[in-house]
């Protein structure tokens, strides 16, 4: 642990000491953790929106333990305009996970007298403070794993090792609530704006970008592949999708395309709102991805993917839901084929995506 984080950690626990021993964890409040009707209820998930998709299963399982309790939800401001479905919490609050803006969260928070904060992806050791600040006496906490220090008696009960899928996790630390884990679909965060699609045409989207560099597949691999498709099957209609930060994948993807393929493809690169991505999404036969968020979103929407995993074990993240619909490429980074650390998705080849995709949209 680096020895700023420590030294937050001590600062922390000593702020905590002095102002909420009410959040302290002991034997009787951990014994009947599962049996009390909190009736206010706060659920972090601050962190990225693939994360977001990872905890709507837990979320749902909260509400539907706790039908008549307020929950509300503490994300990160860029999702304000995304998450506006309200069917499995009441109320948004929005928070940076910095301490300058904690003093605007615990203020609005006493509002709603919350007993109890979920705590599913946030960073620590903010997430907590925050959460006994605004006077909750109980913390439930995905840890990670990772060492929590002094801070470790102001979590009634926390999750550490679990060598499961990230839903699994989820779903392991709300049923220390008491609440029914069967149900791992993912829940949309906000209604899909419909998308027309021309008939006969089959529609294969590439999601070209990634939250880091080592999760992308090469964009000259992407226009091999289209330039393939297209030219055995003149109906296949090739859909790339990405954020405006991606924008840049998108134009090395095009100068990589024959001319005579143009035709085939549409590009909605850093022109769509979540929304409007969900409508193209939801209107593809097949969705070949790396590692990120819109590949959670095609699961959560019933459309096939075809997903490259190098850096992360698709066992944790890939397709937990449907499984019969989706197919991964997974090499491990052990793997000789892999000699790129920068790009290593470089190790999976555009024939055998091509033989891959070919197959599914057969099926």
């Amino acid at each position: 642990m680096r020895e700023s984080k420590k030294f937050k950690i001590g600062l922390s626990n000593f702020l905590l000491g002095l102002v909420c021993p009410q959040a302290k964890k002991n034997v009787e409040k951990q014994k009947k953790l599962r049996d009390i009707e909190f009736s206010s209820i706060f659920v972090y998930s601050t962190t990225a929106l693939g994360d977001y998709m990872f905890n709507s299963p837990a979320i749902r399982a909260i509400r539907l333990r706790y039908p008549h309790a307020e929950i509300t939800l503490v994300a990160h401001p860029k999702y304000q305009k995304l998450l506006t479905r309200r069917d499995d919490y009441d109320d948004v609050i929005f928070w940076t996970n910095k301490v300058s803006d904690m003093a605007h969260l615990v203020r609005l928070a006493k509002r709603k007298k919350p007993q109890l904060a979920v705590l599913l992806h946030s960073h620590m050791p903010y997430d907590i403070v925050s959460a006994a600040l605004m006077g909750c006496q109980y913390i439930v906490r995905d840890n990670y794993a990772k060492p929590l220090g002094s801070m470790e008696r102001w979590v009634t009960y926390g999750l550490d090792y679990f060598d499961e899928h990230v839903i699994a996790r989820k779903m392991k630390l709300v049923s220390a609530l008491g609440c029914a884990i069967d149900h791992v679909d993912m829940v949309l965060p906000c209604e899909p704006q419909p998308v027309e699609k021309i008939e006969g045409r089959q529609r294969v989207g590439f999601q070209l970008g990634a939250s880091s560099r080592i999760r992308c597949w090469p964009p000259e691999y992407y226009a091999q592949l289209a330039e393939c498709l297209i030219a055995n099957n003149p109906n296949v209609e090739i859909i790339l999708i990405g954020s405006a930060e991606e924008v840049h994948l998108a134009e090395s993807f095009m100068v990589n395309i024959d001319a005579s393929a143009t035709g085939n493809i549409t590009s909605y690169v850093g022109r769509t709102t979540l929304p409007q991505l969900l409508g193209v999404i939801g209107s593809m036969d097949l969705l070949v991805t790396g590692d990120t968020g819109p590949f959670h979103l095609a699961i959560a929407l019933k459309i096939p993917t075809l997903s490259l995993f190098v850096t992360e074990d698709p066992r944790r993240s890939g397709p937990y839901q449907d499984k019969h619909i989706h197919q991964q490429i997974y090499l491990p980074l052990t793997d000789a084929k892999v000699t790129d650390k920068n790009e290593p998705l470089r190790a999976i080849s555009t024939d055998y995506v091509y033989q891959m995709v070919n197959k599914m949209l057969k099926a």
